[in-house]
């Protein structure tokens, strides 16, 4: 069952999207010769996404989405908020799930780091 990633009341400051993992099988030869092919399973993209200056409802949101999903353990649905790619991924979160940090100047704001991995 998946987990439906929560409405924030602020977009994310950065979303990378990349290469999950490298799409190819490689094997040396005895004469050095390295012998390469395309895994058949298709390319994972990840997301790099970072939010600045959360209030601490959406932290509590994030961190409900996350306990919901057991980090990695469950798909979560999530539509990137790039302009230019409105598409609504099924991801998993990285193991080391989301990262948050106090801005120090507002003790009521929050950082959250995070990566998704195609699933």
């Amino acid at each position: 069952m998946s987990v439906t990633f929560p409405t924030l009341s602020k977009g994310p400051v950065i979303i990378n999207k990349s290469i999950a993992q490298d799409p190819s099988i490689r094997s040396k030869a005895e004469d050095g010769l390295v012998i390469s092919r395309r895994r058949f399973t298709g390319n994972k993209s990840q997301f790099e996404v970072k939010y600045d200056d959360l209030p601490l409802a959406d932290k509590t949101l994030l961190e409900a989405m996350q306990d919901s999903a057991g980090v990695g353990a469950d798909t979560i649905l999530w539509t990137n908020e790039d302009p230019n790619d409105s598409t609504v991924y099924t991801v998993r979160l990285s193991p080391e799930g989301i990262k948050f940090n106090i801005i120090p100047s507002d003790y009521d704001l929050h950082t959250a780091e995070f990566t998704f991995v195609e699933a």
